[in-house]
């Protein structure tokens, strides 16, 4: 296949090393043109990817029209946040009738709308577009370190074609057809990551990690089913196999960040230290917004959201959460 990928950051130069290497034509749009010659001459393309070159043989580009022109395949590995944007580049452009994957994980604040949708606002992308989540540390795939995920999209016969296209030895895709419920996961685990990284800064043990991540998946849960998604979808790959990871990597870049204001850092300043994105924080914001608009009660969440952005401490919030009133599980 002919494969073009937005966002030339950690996953999306990742992915495509990975699809190069598994057979397929590869170019990557980097918004930035002198960043863009910078990695198209050195081929390294540090800080986001480091120890590893990308292959001659893929192309780097800063035009975009030059990625997303006569390809099988267009690929979003943009931060959900600057997705619209992104979009709207598109919207100039006459499309060809591709198919169109996403890999972007989270929850665009103001409209609070999933990757998936923002993306269908392109005419092209109508009833060919597909959601591709799970446990996705980029720095273990480029080092071909085994790990499944899950693909989603409208059609089966182009879910099942684009399962046997990307899959690798190393990389397994299942199907589901729950692009909700995926998506959900996706965004929602992102926020829990960071409520692991700040219990582990605070030095607590496994006791406290494992109550974290169960009652998480219990409210990630209810909050998706609310919202539409399947109730089964979040003990799956893009749930509770996506939350696992991003709880205990030390390579999760939500995680991270969750590591640094457990350390006493502000939001500020813990993402100016860090060169990738955390998701969560953003998604943070919109998630809140979606669970007191369908009256969702999400109390790791909501703490979550008052340290990033109510300054509430750490200790002050995990006692808010310890003495809630006592009830069934």
């Amino acid at each position: 296949m002919k494969i073009g990928i937005l966002g030339c950051g950690n996953w999306g130069s990742v992915f495509g090393i990975m699809q190069h290497l598994n057979g397929h034509d590869v170019r990557i749009w980097e918004y930035d043109k002198e960043r863009a010659q910078r990695v198209r001459s050195t081929r390294s393309n540090e800080p986001f990817l480091i120890g590893h070159t990308i292959p001659d043989n893929i192309q780097i580009h800063w035009e975009i029209e030059n990625v997303v022109k006569h390809v099988d395949l267009l690929v979003f590995a943009i931060p959900s946040q600057v997705l619209r944007s992104v979009v709207q580049k598109l919207k100039k452009i006459d499309l060809d009738k591709s198919y169109y994957l996403s890999l972007t994980k989270g929850i665009e604040i103001g409209t609070l709308s999933r990757p998936s949708e923002i993306i269908e606002e392109l005419a092209a992308a109508k009833d060919n577009l597909y959601v591709l989540s799970g446990p996705c540390i980029a720095n273990e795939i480029i080092r071909k370190e085994p790990t499944a995920v899950v693909l989603v999209g409208a059609d089966p016969k182009g879910t099942t074609l684009l399962q046997q296209e990307l899959s690798t030895e190393y990389f397994r895709i299942y199907q589901s057809d729950d692009v909700i419920g995926v998506e959900l996961g996706a965004a929602t685990k992102n926020i829990i990551a960071i409520a692991c990284g700040i219990i582990d800064s605070l030095g607590f043990g496994y006791n406290a990690k494992g109550a974290l991540i169960t009652r998480a998946i219990v409210e990630i849960q209810r909050f998706g089913t609310m919202l539409g998604a399947r109730s089964r979808t979040f003990w799956g790959l893009s749930g509770f196999g996506d939350l696992v990871t991003t709880a205990f990597s030390e390579e999760s870049r939500n995680h991270i960040l969750g590591t640094k204001i457990g350390a006493g850092k502000n939001l500020t300043q813990a993402a100016s230290e860090m060169v990738m994105v955390a998701e969560g924080a953003p998604t943070a914001k919109a998630v809140r917004e979606l669970s007191i608009r369908y009256g969702v009660e999400m109390p790791i969440c909501e703490a979550v959201y008052n340290i990033l952005y109510k300054n509430e401490t750490p200790r002050e919030a995990i006692g808010n959460l310890m003495s809630r009133p006592l009830k069934n599980e």
